[in-house]
């Protein structure tokens, strides 16, 4: 079954009884995205990427509820309920786009900024590597993609450009991973995976790490069972993976039909404890995005089209500051 990375509906602006508490975040704002929005992403430049069918949508400004059409790319280019992901490199040049199929014709897609704004009403031609394509994100000029292949078994591929022609050439790095993909991210000169659905002595929300370059080494694809455990047991359907600016794990996505019913939240997680945070802005009775703004050192938390903004004390001075605005205001409020 291909899941997509679709926002679910909530019911409530809720905050979760620990959203002040453990690791400090707070709720300080929320945007919304454009309308029909299949996938997102925060750029290096803390403005967000999204993808509409086939155009490409992004932030004005950090933080800020404005969109613009960029781009697209050739009709075709992604199923035609929305892709998978986007994701745009550290320098802003090139976006890679999952295209949410299965089996052979399955492809990851990467084109340049500047292509598509200067492409012609009919969208701007990708680069593309044949791939299961659930999640992916950059390390570099590499890019780590997870899904799964006509066998049914996920995997984790490295895509590089690193020969003299730019040709993306595509290396599977890690291998048995369960019996459905999960999110990647890459922190530490470590790659973080999971597991989106049990199978094989593989838990729902397994997450494991690896050292980047052990496994681009190695020769030959590592088992997931090798990887170093995440502490604190599985998280939700380890879906989308990422970091906060103090090190700690970011687990969104839910799992309804894996045998735990686990969903509702994303999780903050800290590495060396396994201790959690959870937020859940719009209620429990649904399924997060999550990706962290590195410019404005805050986490972002999607559903239904809405971004919810966390700030994190200490992780910049813009989230910092707002943080302090919403505790003077709740001050206020109560005096």
């Amino acid at each position: 079954m291909k899941r997509l990375s679709v926002l679910f509906v909530g019911t409530s602006m809720v905050l979760a009884p620990a959203a002040m508490g453990q690791f400090g975040y707070g709720l300080v704002g929320q945007f919304s995205l454009p309308a029909g929005t299949a996938a997102w992403d925060v750029g290096a430049d803390g403005r967000v990427w999204a993808l509409v069918d086939q155009t490409v949508f992004a932030q004005s400004s950090p933080g800020g509820g404005a969109f613009a059409a960029v781009g697209s790319v050739l009709p075709g280019t992604v199923a035609s309920w929305g892709g998978s992901f986007i994701r745009a490199n550290d320098a802003g040049s090139m976006i890679a786009i999952g295209d949410n199929n299965f089996g052979a014709g399955a492809r990851v897609h990467f084109v340049a900024t500047a292509a598509l704004a200067s492409a012609g009403p009919g969208g701007a031609a990708t680069q593309s590597v044949a791939s299961g394509n659930f999640d992916g994100n950059w390390d570099g000029n590499q890019f780590y993609v997870t899904g799964a292949g006509v066998d049914f078994v996920p995997f984790v591929s490295r895509v590089s450009f690193t020969d003299v022609t730019g040709t993306p050439v595509t290396t599977r790095v890690i291998t048995a991973i369960g019996a459905g993909s999960g999110g990647v991210a890459i922190s530490g000169g470590r790659l973080y995976t999971g597991s989106g659905y049990g199978g094989a002595g593989v838990a729902t929300g397994e997450i494991r790490s690896f050292d980047v370059l052990e496994i681009n080494s190695s020769g030959v694809p590592v088992l997931f069972a090798s990887g170093s455990a995440v502490p604190g047991g599985p998280v939700l359907s380890a879906w989308p993976l990422a970091f906060d600016g103090a090190g700690r794990l970011l687990v969104g996505g839910g799992d309804s039909f894996g045998g735990t019913s686990e969903i509702g939240y994303v999780a903050v997680v800290d590495l060396s404890t396994g201790v959690r945070q959870l937020l859940s802005p719009a209620g429990s009775n649904t399924t997060y995005g999550v990706d962290f703004n590195s410019v404005l050192g805050e986490v972002y938390v999607s559903n239904n089209g809405t971004i919810y903004r966390y700030a994190i004390p200490g992780s910049g001075g813009a989230g910092l500051m707002a943080l302090g605005g919403l505790l003077a205001a709740r001050r206020r409020h109560r005096a």
